[in-house]
């Protein structure tokens, strides 16, 4: 059963898991990059050419189980995140820009010396 699909620029990257056997697989743009059997989960690495010929991309997909049964899937590429499940910290939160009431859509710039704003253009 596929538990994530991921686009990754122009890749994909899959992670299936069957409940019965405990065998994960984790595929890339269609080929097997990884497989192995666990009970909660494992860790998977593999290599791949980087875009452009330029290197290579190391990955990191870590698969288990989050605190209500459901599965839980972190995906790096040279070990940088590309996707957190809940169980992984990844930043801390300004409780300063988190509205208490309701979601407003921020504008975050890149430069830290510009304020966090409220998007106007968002509401239109």
């Amino acid at each position: 059963m596929r538990i994530l699909s991921l686009p990754i620029e122009e890749d994909l990257l899959e992670v299936h898991n069957s409940l019965w056997s405990g065998e994960e697989k984790v595929f890339f743009n269609g080929n097997l990059a990884s497989s192995g059997w666990s009970l909660f989960g494992r860790t998977h690495y593999f290599t791949v050419d980087a875009p452009g010929g330029e290197g290579v991309d190391r990955y990191r997909v870590e698969i288990g189980m989050n605190w209500y049964g459901g599965y839980a899937v972190d995906v790096f590429r040279n070990d940088r995140c590309l996707l957190a499940s809940s169980r992984t910290p990844l930043t801390r939160v300004d409780p300063s820009l988190q509205p208490h009431t309701d979601a407003k859509p921020f504008h975050l710039s890149r430069d830290k010396s510009r304020p966090t704003e409220l998007d106007d253009e968002f509401f239109v």
